[in-house]
């Protein structure tokens, strides 16, 4: 899908956000400034995390955690080398939080079959091509989110 501005970004985020529960990996790549983080704040939206909590890339943090109508981990793997969940002591997250995971790439091991990958390409200064890709449960998923957004045009 093509994205024309940062709240088309996160309009389309909040509908994803429908779909999330515990449990659930979702993978980031793009560019530094293509909108991952822009994409964060709208499923952080769509979850109900209190509005006046700055949602931010946790890049020297590592993790940010929010409530909302679940737990999210929000992680940043911006800074690090290549690492797996479970290098990181992101186990304990794994099955009780959304876990939202930035610069993705730099990831050696999932410790799951089910997670979603979104790439955001940087097309324009306002322009993002978005695409989203499902293992396991999340094929099925996408073809009810993509009726979903489709919907809500």
């Amino acid at each position: 899908m093509l994205s024309k501005s940062s709240n088309e970004t996160k309009k389309f985020a909040r509908i994803l956000a429908k779909y999330l529960k515990p449990g659930d990996i979702v993978l980031f790549y793009g560019d530094l400034g293509s909108g991952k983080t822009t994409f964060i704040q709208g499923i952080c939206e769509g979850l109900k995390v209190d509005p006046d909590i700055a949602i931010t890339s946790p890049t020297f943090s590592i993790i940010n955690l929010y409530e909302g109508i679940y737990p999210i981990a929000h992680v940043d793997l911006y800074r690090l080398e290549s690492f797996n969940i479970e290098e990181l002591g992101l186990w304990e997250y794994l099955n009780t939080h959304i876990m939202l995971i930035e610069w993705a790439e730099k990831l050696t091991f999932l410790p799951k079959e089910d997670f979603l990958e979104i790439k955001i390409q940087f097309i324009d200064e306002t322009t993002r091509s978005i695409s989203l890709t499902g293992y396991g449960e999340w094929f099925e998923l996408l073809k009810a989110l993509e009726r979903d957004a489709k919907l809500d045009k």
